[in-house]
């Protein structure tokens, strides 16, 4: 059908240019720029920053080339008035190192595998088991999609727990504050103090660090070690954390205390 009806234009090329560009700037970021920036003298937390962040830009680099290859084959082409735009996305990096919350973060990690999961695991299952098992339900069947890796499950497991924890305190607060405060961005108008309101970017401000944090922990396992070779195992996650005191596992501990409390 691409070739029999073709769209191709001026703007699916420079879009291609764009895309293959920012993929190899995130591989320069993540081999080159983070290593030089952030020595391995640097403290404890610096490094799992680094290392969270290296991983992270490799997988935009991963994204951003599906992306380019998918609109070189005609895909993502939308109709705007007679112009032909490309508007294929397969990641959001803005959302993800300067995020609102975990929940946005990992909706925007990989935006066709949250539809299909959110579409064919989470709906499916909360139908029949509620939001809490439909939200670990999705986690466990993105471990199986990733191969049943150790150290991927340690994470996406972690991140299900934090992100089910995170919506519902933020959602509890949200309402008792009568303010825009919950893991996504308010489009409805619902709260009387909007998103504009000093105090209210305060209060997201403070989320978005803890989900950097929360980054930085969880990420930290994800190194350039001879075990990315051949796999990482449970006990090199483990250590890694431990590495770190388990910090943010207590954190999230504690906002689960302060959950149930209010």
């Amino acid at each position: 059908n691409i070739f029999i009806n073709p769209r191709w234009n001026l703007n699916w090329l420079v879009k291609i240019g764009f895309t293959v560009f920012f993929a190899f700037m995130f591989l320069s970021i993540s081999t080159c720029w983070n290593p030089w920036l952030i020595p391995d003298s640097s403290w404890r937390w610096w490094l799992a920053y680094r290392d969270a962040m290296s991983f992270r830009a490799s997988h935009y680099f991963v994204s951003f080339m599906s992306e380019a290859s998918a609109i070189t084959a005609g895909l993502g082409a939308t109709k705007v008035g007679l112009n032909t735009l490309w508007q294929l996305q397969v990641t959001q990096p803005h959302n993800i190192e300067v995020p609102r919350s975990l929940v946005e973060v990992v909706v925007s990690w990989n935006l066709p595998m949250h539809a299909w999961l959110k579409k064919y695991v989470f709906r499916q299952a909360r139908k029949n088991f509620g939001s809490g098992v439909a939200v670990m339900a999705t986690y466990g069947a993105s471990c199986l999609l990733h191969g049943l890796s150790a150290q991927l499950s340690a994470v996406l497991l972690s991140l299900g727990l934090y992100t089910w924890v995170e919506h519902s305190f933020r959602l509890k607060l949200a309402k008792i504050m009568n303010a825009s405060i919950e893991t996504r961005r308010d489009t409805d108008s619902k709260y009387s103090n909007r998103e504009g309101s000093a105090w209210v970017i305060l209060v997201n401000l403070m989320f978005g660090l803890l989900a950097m944090f929360h980054l930085a922990y969880l990420g930290v396992m994800f190194d350039q070690s001879e075990s990315s070779e051949t796999g990482y195992s449970w006990t090199h996650t483990l250590s890694k954390w431990r590495n770190l005191s388990f910090c943010s596992h207590y954190v999230v501990g504690a906002m689960v205390v302060l959950n149930w409390i209010i």
